[in-house]
């Protein structure tokens, strides 16, 4: 088989894939769309060299289509990691001229973040209250897993200890409200809040003034899979949208 031959057989073989997978996605309305989604990002990544989006599992995708293609809007990112990396604005700020701004306690993510991203790179981690906090920073192994010691999953953070590559850090780092973050940043009422801090989702969610601001989309990782994220969103006026790996969308009603 020549070369050319081999890419015509693997690009039929991606095709066939992401019909059988869009096939799926028409059919399911479960919690299983997520891994489907994802597996659908890849594919589509695959087979298009030029695809702009970053998420990793099609949560950027998603919200632009359900947005309209809006250019000049406003994001907060909350555990924005690299600021690239599965990032769920980039592409919102390169593609669609947002502004916003990317949260993340680890000084050495802030820093990459800042080497690359428009917008400001503000490092702290989301809490109930202003002050410091324990924070397990993952070095090796699933390094976008950090999150505050206080709020962080003992089941998943016990899957992560088991990976062989797994070396961790304790830092202390500085917290804020994200309610706070948003008066700070200037920015009350986003378009899109991404949130991602491995377990401190549903504690962020439970303290957060939603009658103060008028978020259009959340992004939020839910890795457990609990009722009470959906149950919280539906009782402040969001509706569930999609699920994209282990994000839960939800749009402003």
């Amino acid at each position: 088989m020549t070369p050319s031959e081999a890419i015509t057989q693997s690009r039929a073989i991606l095709l066939t894939t992401q019909k059988a997978l869009t096939d799926a996605l028409a059919k399911d309305r479960t919690r299983h769309r997520g891994a489907l989604m994802r597996d659908l990002t890849e594919v589509r990544r695959m087979l298009d060299p030029h695809f702009p989006y970053s998420s990793q599992a099609g949560q950027d995708a998603v919200i632009d289509r359900m947005i309209g293609a809006k250019r000049g809007g406003t994001f907060v990112d909350v555990g924005g990691y690299d600021g690239t990396t599965g990032s769920n604005t980039f592409f919102f700020e390169v593609w669609r001229g947002w502004t916003g701004v990317l949260v993340e306690p680890v000084s050495s993510q802030i820093e990459k973040a800042r080497a690359v991203r428009r917008c400001p790179c503000l490092e702290y981690a989301v809490a109930d209250t202003d002050g410091t906090a324990d924070f397990i920073s993952v070095t090796e192994g699933y390094t976008q897993m950090g999150g505050l010691a206080q709020s962080y999953d003992p089941a998943i953070l016990a899957r992560v200890r088991q990976d062989p590559r797994h070396v961790e850090e304790k830092l202390t780092v500085r917290t804020r409200p994200l309610s706070a973050i948003l008066i700070e940043a200037g920015l009350p009422d986003p378009d899109l809040i991404s949130l991602d801090i491995e377990g401190g989702e549903l504690a962020t969610l439970k303290a957060f003034p939603f009658d103060r601001h008028k978020v259009s989309f959340w992004a939020i990782e839910n890795n457990t899979g609990t009722p009470e994220i959906g149950a919280i969103l539906r009782q402040n006026g969001y509706d569930l949208v999609e699920f994209c790996g282990p994000d839960e969308i939800y749009r402003r009603r």
